[in-house]
């Protein structure tokens, strides 16, 4: 590692599902749907406390493509309190396709720290304040053919390196049964230094050889008919202590 990089602080979640609905009676939809938003003003207030660097969101941040838009006014509303970078991935639930809620409203407009990711075939963003790039692969069809991290670049020893992923983890190559396939080989093999993972709802490290992977978890789940907050993630990352990963309680 090169010792001219500076150390970086991340706040990593994925799958909010905002506006999620299947929840019982319309009063207990409607209850949930305000806990979920809730849920997201403290990740807002976990990421302002922690002062992290840079927050990513890998995918499903919205539950489905019907999102109203008093909902998109609100979480850019919560966006805006943010100064630090954020980057969005799509995900299967609101997934990059014509239409789609990220087609229709653009959350970045006006909000120059946010970005979403919008390449089928990758992107990366440039942080060089913070010696650091993301990288992420926007999601158009949620599918056993996409895999999330196609096309990822290499790397260099100048910058911190994350990239961002969504879909479901495969400890060895198959023929994938489930849509969107993330191999541990492909993790091993590309040789960054944090893939922040969204789909699985459970906190998980999928690390693989050098490189850190970990799902964030949902940080609302239905548990027994019953909501329950979770966590997000803090990644620090510094060339003296390397890399480590704690979860955050919201």
């Amino acid at each position: 590692m090169s010792s001219s990089r500076r150390p970086l602080r991340v706040l990593h979640t994925a799958d909010v599902h905002l506006e999620s609905d299947g929840y019982g009676d319309a009063r207990q939809q409607a209850a949930h749907q305000a806990r979920v938003r809730r849920v997201l003003s403290r990740i807002v207030d976990r990421a302002l406390s922690d002062r992290a660097d840079l927050v990513l969101i890998a995918g499903d941040l919205f539950d489905h493509n019907r999102v109203s838009d008093e909902a998109i006014d609100f979480v850019r509303a919560e966006l805006a309190r943010l100064r630090q970078p954020v980057v969005i991935l799509p995900g299967n639930h609101d997934a990059l396709y014509t239409n789609a809620i990220h087609d229709r409203h653009d959350l970045a407009a006006g909000l120059s720290h946010v970005r979403v990711i919008r390449r089928l075939n990758g992107e990366v963003v440039d942080f060089p304040e913070l010696d650091a790039v993301v990288w992420g692969r926007a999601m158009e069809e949620h599918e056993p053919g996409f895999q999330p991290l196609a096309h990822i670049p290499g790397r260099d020893d100048r910058r911190w390196h994350l990239a961002m992923a969504h879909g479901f983890f495969y400890e060895a190559r198959q023929r994938p049964d489930r849509s969107s396939p993330i191999f541990a080989d492909e993790i091993r093999d590309t040789g960054w230094d944090y893939l922040a993972l969204g789909h699985q709802h459970v906190q998980t490290d999928v690390s693989q050889g050098g490189v850190v992977a970990c799902y964030a978890g949902a940080p609302v789940t239905d548990w027994g008919g019953r909501d329950q907050v979770g966590a997000v993630l803090r990644v620090d990352l510094s060339v003296e202590d390397g890399i480590r990963v704690a979860p955050r309680p919201l």
